[in-house]
């Protein structure tokens, strides 16, 4: 439960995820509390997300009163959320500061939220992040014997995910809703350049695919139990996904 003191909820302190939701803009909005994105966060059609890994904190703004009734002086109370990093995130925060002057591009391994599904085609997505391979000691990259990072974009892309670009191999009876749903967050390769600002991606490798999932029921994360099925650990109801392989660590 949000209030003026605070306005997260059970989010404020936690460690949330790139993907995550903070907050309903519109709804809080009409509570008297303002949101405004700070470090590791953006707004997206009416709600707030984190970019980054991190603990979500807030700072409030103080209101001058100066009389000024106009919308941006409303009388709300205003806080500022960030995503705060640890020690030993700071230096992936610190490579994250060129993000601004990164853009996708075919080939590139990106995170994203699917924002909707639109059965049977296709599936919009938000791509917050680029997950790039890091440089092994003679100079070549890899993402198998490292650990891979991401760097968060400032405004998220959009992506689209085709029925035929879900698994190896797809076959067009392939049912959409049983490999991913609104709320995943999804690793991706950027298979094509589509129209305007739009970026056409693939999850047909092994790696690639659902990485977080919420449980609809109970609202916990779910757990990959086998590359096409993710449980819940409270009800123990099992949802269908198309399932990343975990990336082996360095």
């Amino acid at each position: 439960m949000t209030s003026k003191s605070n306005p997260l909820g059970k989010k404020l302190g936690t460690t949330v995820t790139p993907g995550d939701r903070l907050g309903n803009i519109l709804a809080l909005r009409n509570k008297g509390v303002n949101l405004i994105a700070g470090n590791g966060t953006y707004i997206r059609h009416g709600h707030m997300y984190a970019s980054i890994t991190g603990q979500a904190i807030t700072i409030v703004v103080q209101e001058e009163e100066d009389g000024n009734n106009s919308a941006e002086n409303d009388g709300n109370t205003k806080w500022i959320v960030s995503i705060q990093q640890s020690q030993q995130q700071q230096p992936q925060s610190a490579y994250a500061k060129a993000s601004t002057t990164i853009c996708p591009q075919v080939g590139s391994v990106i995170l994203g939220r699917v924002t909707r599904v639109v059965r049977p085609s296709y599936a919009v997505v938000d791509i917050i992040a680029i997950v790039p391979t890091e440089p092994t000691n003679n100079g070549q990259s890899s993402t198998k014997k490292q650990q891979p990072y991401i760097i968060p974009f400032h405004e998220p892309f959009a992506g689209t995910l085709r029925q035929n670009e879900i698994k190896p191999q797809s076959a067009i009876e392939l049912e959409i809703s049983d490999c991913l749903r609104p709320g995943d967050v999804v690793l991706a390769r950027i298979h094509a350049l589509g129209g305007e600002k739009e970026f056409i991606l693939s999850t047909a490798e092994t790696e690639l695919g659902v990485v977080k999932a919420t449980c609809e029921s109970s609202g916990y994360d779910l757990v990959p139990v086998s590359y096409k099925e993710m449980e819940c650990p409270v009800t123990k109801v099992k949802e269908g996904r198309k399932v990343a392989k975990p990336r082996a660590a360095a």
